[in-house]
């Protein structure tokens, strides 16, 4: 499918207050959602986004659009802001860098993205605040700042303390600082917002670019199939029209998924210096990892050449059977993002999921392995059996695909039914007497 550039009006909502990491693993925002012409009047603003919403295509849009209208913008990718800053910029350039510091004009700065920026060292996003805040030092107070990272990425208490020490905005006295301190209504340093997802009449208009004939049929099919979760982040409804545009239809979201995985595994060789995979060979390459990664919590895969670390996962030792060449071929698949510092992640963080699933679901079709496999997922606790949270995203898949877990899980938490996967693929009876469980319990709680 050719990318087709389609203009859309963002919006942006602001979030809660935060009160450590984790917060941001939250949907709770507070505040009316905004356009970008509201945003450029912040200095320092975060913005998330989930894989495949487009933050990156905003932010480089909108550094044209500000340089366009004649004032100062740059667009910089942070992994790029090293010793060679100068080669750093996408839009604007060095020479207009320089003649901006000496100048008492504002300037828009897009700083893209904390996540791939983490892909290098651990200490890559700090080296390059610090080495872009001691570059900006004199203008600073002139300098509008956009940061974009993946929701999972940025880690609100440490990264915030970097913008605040290295990107300061005001050089507020000790009695001034005393008082903001103080003070829950003063602004925030660094202004927070999530990237809102696309709504139906953008799913519309977008669909119509990229050539899908019925589009109202289309749409409805995403509304019949609870597929709106996907089809708000423009990556992934390009992967709903390509299925449409393969099968007419688009079914539940366990279809969809699969569908999209054999779609984005077909082309196993993007070089042709690259071995071709077999398809089910590379099905069951994709589970191993899927699994390596949920189950370790790390995200990042080296390429069999890249930087390899403990906190990454090193492929070879997941898949030691595959040579190097497959394995490479397997990682530039579309299952992957773009490959930043001989690194990838997942692109989609549902089809990990439902991957390791497949994988933990092929796994307990042994007999000798159900068990330990079984043990991933749950528990005693306090003398209680309860699910393990880490794997609770993953289950929601697994209760489609195996029947004992299914009702295992069901018999402890009914509602775990409810909180991601395809409920419309558990069978009737089942639907009907968790359904049940799950409105006694209310009635329960109530008395």
């Amino acid at each position: 499918m050719k990318d087709i550039v389609v203009q859309l009006i963002r919006r942006f909502v602001p979030t809660a207050a935060q009160l450590g990491d984790w917060e941001f693993l939250s949907s709770a925002a507070s505040g009316k959602p905004v356009g970008w012409h509201d945003l450029e009047d912040f200095r320092r603003v975060l913005i998330l986004a989930d894989p495949g919403a487009g933050k990156t295509f905003e932010a480089l849009d909108r550094a044209k659009k500000i340089r366009d209208r004649g004032a100062k913008s740059f667009f910089i990718r942070i992994e790029a802001i090293n010793a060679t800053f100068e080669t750093a910029f996408e839009v604007g350039t060095a020479t207009e860098f320089a003649e901006w510091l000496i100048s008492n004009e504002e300037a828009w700065f897009f700083l893209d993205s904390v996540d791939e920026a983490q892909l290098e060292t651990p200490r890559a996003l700090e080296d390059a605040i610090r080495l872009f805040g001691a570059r900006i030092h004199d203008a600073r107070e002139r300098a509008h700042i956009f940061i974009t990272s993946r929701e999972d990425a940025w880690k609100a208490l440490s990264d915030r303390s970097l913008v605040k020490q290295y990107l300061p905005f005001g050089a507020p006295s000790d009695e001034a600082t005393a008082e903001t301190e103080n003070d829950v209504s003063a602004p925030p340093d660094l202004q927070v917002f999530r990237l809102a997802g696309l709504k139906i009449d953008q799913i519309r208009l977008f669909a119509g670019h990229y050539g899908v004939g019925n589009v109202s049929a289309f749409v409805a099919a995403i509304e019949r199939g609870n597929l709106m979760s996907m089809g708000e982040r423009p990556f992934d409804l390009k992967a709903l029209i390509r299925k449409w545009q393969a099968d007419q239809a688009l079914g539940g979201r366990l279809e969809v998924l699969q569908r999209m995985i054999e779609l984005l595994l077909a082309p196993l060789s993007l070089e042709s210096s690259l071995p071709k995979i077999d398809t089910d060979k590379a099905r069951a390459g994709a589970r191993s990892l899927a699994a390596a990664v949920t189950l370790t919590g790390r995200n990042i895969i080296c390429l069999p050449d890249g930087l390899l670390s403990a906190d990454r996962i090193e492929p070879a030792k997941v898949l030691p059977d595959w040579s190097e060449a497959e394995l490479a071929a397997l990682l530039r698949t579309g299952i992957f993002d773009d490959i930043v510092y001989t690194s990838v992640r997942f692109r989609h963080r549902e089809i990990r999921e439902l991957l390791t699933a497949e994988w933990a679901a092929e796994l307990m079709s042994r007999p000798e392995a159900r068990t330990d496999v079984e043990a991933l997922f749950f528990r005693t606790q306090y003398g209680e059996e309860v699910i393990v949270p880490r794997m609770r995203p993953t289950l929601t898949w697994l209760l489609l695909l195996d029947e004992t877990v299914r009702d295992r899980a069901l018999a402890l938490e009914p509602e775990i039914a409810t909180e991601g996967g395809d409920p419309s693929h558990l069978p009737l009876p089942v639907r009907q007497a968790m359904l049940t469980e799950i409105v006694e319990r209310i009635a329960a709680d109530k008395e």
